[in-house]
């Protein structure tokens, strides 16, 4: 569930990110640049380790505090990406939040052409909880292939499975949907790059559409597509229980 405690010691890079002062990789540079403090005193070193509930960190001079945790639920629709920038121009989620909302990271990523429910917050904790494979956390998607599934590769699917370049999968839970053969639900719970569409090209079969419908306990429900709302910490805490 949400929560504000750190698990010291965290490098200051690190913590900084946890703070939402910066993401991880700027957060290394401003240090390095010399503007940020610890104790009153500059580091230069993105990897000294800290206990940041326990020392007092400054960036240009003013006093780093954590920001309170916010959690938005998007209905991200094709053709934007999850990420804050794109060098080719693109649309990102971020630009579908709402405006002055406070600096937030996306938990797990769809690619460009998925669509469906993705959450970002500041709450790290929440993050990792949410995505790491012992947490064992439901994420469900529906997904159109090119052609009806055979049995055994839906059973292969719901097995563990090792792709060509070595990455292991684990196994998925696959609801077929006998109206529309050509569609299936699937469950999973890690979040590896492209791990459906992987998964599938893996077995013979081409994604044509993939939607994620729920994480845990957060579904859509009738949030329109490119509309987001904002979660509380008690729905948010509930979601993951």
């Amino acid at each position: 569930m949400p929560s504000d405690r750190f698990r010291p010691p965290i490098t200051l890079a690190r913590a900084l990110s946890k703070l939402g002062a910066a993401s991880r990789s700027q957060a290394r540079l401003i240090i390095e640049a010399g503007r940020v403090a610890v104790a009153g005193r500059v580091v230069r070193d993105p990897d000294l380790w800290i206990d940041p509930s326990r020392t007092a960190i400054t960036l240009d001079g003013k006093a780093v505090r954590r920001a309170p945790f916010v959690y938005f639920l998007l209905h991200k629709p094709p053709g934007f990406v999850t990420t804050r920038s794109d060098e080719r121009g693109r649309r990102t989620v971020y630009d579908l939040l709402p405006a002055g909302a406070p600096r937030v990271f996306p938990v797990g990523r769809l690619d460009l052409e998925t669509s469906g429910l993705l959450i970002l917050t500041n709450d790290t904790q929440f993050g990792e909880r949410a995505t790491h494979p012992s947490s064992h956390v439901e994420k469900a998607y529906r997904v159109e292939v090119d052609r009806e599934p055979r049995a055994e590769e839906i059973s292969a699917l719901e097995a563990p499975m090792v792709l060509a370049d070595g990455t292991r999968l684990l196994p998925g839970k696959v609801t077929c949907d006998r109206r529309r053969p050509t569609q299936f639900e699937l469950c999973i719970f890690e979040g590896k790059n492209r791990q459906i569409r992987r998964a599938c090209a893996h077995i013979g079969l081409h994604v044509v559409r993939l939607h994620r419908l729920r994480v845990g306990k957060l579904s859509l429900g009738a949030l329109p597509e490119g509309a987001c709302r904002e979660l509380g910490p008690a729905e948010a805490a509930r979601a993951l229980a």
